[in-house]
């Protein structure tokens, strides 16, 4: 039977040292010392979860209402229009219409307007 291979030295954490390079158990290292070791490692791993909105990012919308061009009923079409900031300038990404009051969905022609 051989000797398994451990990253750490006997009776240490085989995680932290496997993780941090050390433990609690290490000479000069505190159990406090681990634990907020472990909440940092973990608020790093998860940041991307945590993320919330798009603030500064490079996508934006704008609504704008408009008289729906099948019903006739003005303020009811609901134009947004997506933009992407490329390195010149904002660029029209996408968009869509849609009308509140008879649902209708206006082609692009409708959208292409929105400005």
């Amino acid at each position: 039977m051989t000797t398994p291979i451990y990253d750490a030295p006997v009776g240490h954490s085989r995680a932290a040292h496997r993780v941090h390079g050390w433990c609690s158990h290490c000479p000069g290292r505190t159990a406090a010392e681990e634990v907020i070791a472990w909440r940092s490692e973990a608020a790093d791993r998860h940041a991307a979860e945590d993320w919330i909105g798009d603030e500064g990012g490079p996508f934006d919308a704008s609504t704008a209402w408009r008289k729906c061009p099948e019903c006739g009923v003005a303020g009811a079409l609901s134009v947004v229009t997506v933009t992407v900031q490329s390195t010149s300038s904002p660029k029209r990404a996408g968009g869509w219409a849609y009308c509140l009051n008879c649902e209708a969905v206006p082609q692009e022609r409708g959208v292409a307007h929105a400005g």
